[in-house]
């Protein structure tokens, strides 16, 4: 029998191409549909597209009033604009939906209540300052994952926020 000598050394891509040639899609142990909350470290067997947008409604970022953006310019420290509450002026709170009609938030911190029906603002708002838009994190339709990621626990978040509850992954080899 003649003797086998392994004197020619690959380099370290010569290597990995050769490994990873040998472990085409063709070797893959099929796909199957998993929970997302039991996605992690999973390989995911096709992209993955977001179901919905978040959030899902136009929501205040802070505490404060819900105003009228284009009711509040030219107020200025000289110049202060009352606000009726309930007419002008809406109170929410962060994360809260932003009622119909109104885009803007002014913080509490920046508000002077002069009695219960009563508000003083001393600077004008701009259109949807302190309101966090719908999709403003995740757009319906957008990709999420590509296909082969390897899922992280942030990756399973961005799923369930975005309408994924399931997914097709790779089985896992087995040995």
């Amino acid at each position: 029998m003649k003797r086998q000598v392994y004197l020619a050394m690959k380099s370290l891509e010569e290597a990995r191409e050769s490994l990873f040639s040998r472990f085409g899609p063709e070797m893959r142990a099929g796909v199957e549909e998993i929970p997302a909350d039991e996605s992690l470290g999973r390989v995911t067997a096709e992209a993955i597209f977001a179901r919905i947008s978040t959030p899902t409604y136009h929501s205040a970022a802070m505490d404060g009033i819900a105003v009228r953006a284009e009711e509040t310019y030219g107020t200025t420290e000289r110049n202060p604009r009352i606000l009726q509450v309930g007419r002008e002026a809406l109170w929410v709170n962060t994360g809260q939906s932003i009622p119909q009609g109104f885009n803007s938030v002014i913080m509490v911190e920046k508000l002077h209540q002069l009695d219960e029906s009563q508000l003083e603002i001393r600077a004008p708002a701009y259109p949807w300052q302190h309101v966090r838009k719908v999709g403003e994190d995740i757009v319906a339709t957008q990709l999420l994952l590509p296909q082969n990621h390897r899922i992280r626990a942030f990756d399973a978040g961005a799923m369930v926020s975005a309408g994924i509850f399931s997914l097709k992954v790779w089985k896992r080899p087995k040995v």
